[in-house]
């Protein structure tokens, strides 16, 4: 039980960080401008919703698309490794990461009605960083009660970005943008350290001799 809650708060805390509701506030706030509280709520919902399914379809077959294409868990972790770390870098330095949107998808958006789904559930959200790390960990689910704790990491996480959207203007009221870029940048720094993490376990398990000295994230 206590690998599996390992698992689950580790999970829980790395999908945080790399959905980061929090550094999503202002982007939103730019794209809707004040909307109505219940305007506010069906976007939000909506935008939570998309985050929930996003994540559920991967944690259900994204292993399974791996293998379809011929790309182990191994080559993915380093390459989800890599966009993570790329991610947690930008974070880090103030910036929104391309890897979860660009430009060009903000700017196209006038309308709050057409930004739900996309680009706020994705890629704003639900990124390619947010798909990877849940393959990732997906893959080192072995029991019922660990799949359970990723199930309920993805829900509280979806619950989380519906709170955080819903409050967006209190959030940005209280924290500034400052506060914003502080805790953006913390998240960063646990994204570099999960990133080298999950790059270290990737490659030991392409490269088995490289593995000798380094331990797993999740030790057996």
């Amino acid at each position: 039980m206590g690998a599996d809650w390992s698992l689950g708060v580790t999970f829980f805390v790395t999908l945080f960080s790399v959905l980061n509701p929090t550094h999503a506030v202002p982007l939103y706030l730019s794209m809707v401008g004040r909307p109505t509280p219940a305007t506010n709520r069906r976007v939000a919902s909506i935008a939570a919703l998309t985050v929930l399914i996003a994540l559920m379809v991967a944690l259900l077959v994204g292993e399974r698309l791996l293998a379809f294409f011929g790309i182990t868990i191994w080559a993915f972790q380093v390459g989800g490794g890599v966009l993570i770390l790329m991610m947690g870098m930008d974070m880090v330095r103030g910036q929104v990461s391309p890897a979860k949107t660009t430009a060009e998808e903000t700017e196209e958006v006038a309308q709050w009605n057409s930004i739900a789904v996309v680009p706020l559930g994705v890629p704003i959200l639900a990124g390619a960083g947010s798909l990877s790390t849940v393959i990732v960990f997906a893959h080192e689910a072995d029991r019922w009660a660990e799949w359970v704790a990723l199930v309920v990491g993805i829900v509280l996480n979806s619950a989380l970005s519906y709170v955080f959207l819903v409050l967006s203007t209190r959030i940005y009221n209280w924290l500034g943008q400052t506060g914003v870029n502080v805790i953006s940048r913390l998240m960063g720094m646990i994204l570099i350290a999960m990133a080298v993490q999950f790059m270290a376990d990737g490659l030991s398990g392409l490269f088995p001799a490289l593995g000798n000295g380094s331990p797993p994230l999740f030790p057996p």
